[in-house]
């Protein structure tokens, strides 16, 4: 039987739909919308420490997870645990400190920055939401994530489009981190990008994991990424997770269909 004492994640049965029938206002002319079953009867435990890949194809719900584990959704059923409590039960007060604990790395660097705002007023955000009031302490607090992930404090003072999409990635995880998490969801975080820029960023994910102690939910849809960076693996086809495990033996004894022809997808090199 499964030690879930160290676990820092447990999602427990979770149903997700939408177009559920609940809208406000409807006419007799309207046909009937059927509920989208974004999720079905999902469960899902995180150590702390490890990365656990989530993958499977646009559509398959692995966003959806991702943010009902970090409650920017509401699940119609189910349990999700955050460090043995139900994140249902939680008030106002405990919402707020569960948002300086988890963070969320966007796919797209160039819609995820606001192109209107600098770099530190971008960052600043969750720092001054926090009461993080005065500018110097967090100036020094900008300039030390920025540093850490790549990027100089010099950055601060110039927009989004002055920097290519790497740099935009790094600054996006930097906003992630300001905060100092323990856990982060990183929502295809390399897809938009160059492959010669991929491996960058993944390896700079692997450097901050190390240095802040982070546990990562890595979703993905690049089998290749996931192999190499994660410790265990769930694939999701149609809401459910259809099988997971470890990372290894998902690879090299996959037991659902739907696991082996994901495999059998990936290009070969003779």
């Amino acid at each position: 039987m499964e030690n879930l004492e160290n676990n820092l994640i447990e999602v427990r049965n979770v149903h997700k739909t939408f177009n559920d029938g609940k809208e406000s206002f409807k006419t007799f002319l309207e046909p009937k919308k059927e509920p989208v079953y974004a999720l079905k009867w999902v469960s899902l435990n995180i150590k702390r420490g490890e990365i656990v890949g989530l993958v499977g194809e646009s559509g398959s719900g692995k966003s959806t997870l991702g943010n009902c584990i970090l409650k920017l959704l509401d699940i119609n059923c189910g349990k999700i645990l955050y460090d043995g409590k139900n994140l249902e039960d939680f008030s106002k007060i405990d919402i707020k400190e569960f948002r300086k604990k988890t963070g969320l790395i966007f796919q797209n660097p160039y819609s995820s920055l606001n192109p209107k705002m600098k770099i530190e007023e971008i960052l600043s955000e969750p720092l001054v939401v926090n009461g993080i009031k005065y500018r110097k302490q967090r100036l020094d607090m900008l300039e030390n994530i920025l540093k850490l992930t790549g990027l100089s404090g010099d950055d601060l003072r110039r927009f989004p489009h002055e920097f290519s999409g790497g740099q935009r990635q790094r600054i996006a995880i930097a906003r992630a981190l300001i905060l100092k998490p323990e856990f982060v969801v990183a929502d295809e975080p390399v897809s938009a990008l160059d492959v010669s820029i991929q491996a960058q960023i993944i390896n700079l994910l692997i450097e901050l994991k190390e240095k802040f102690n982070l546990t990562y939910l890595f979703i993905s849809h690049d089998l290749n990424v996931v192999k190499y960076l994660c410790t265990r693996v769930a694939i999701m086809y149609r809401g459910e997770i259809v099988e997971a495990g470890e990372t290894m033996e998902i690879f090299n004894r996959p037991k659902h269909s739907y696991t082996k022809l994901l495999l059998d997808s990936i290009p070969k090199v003779y």
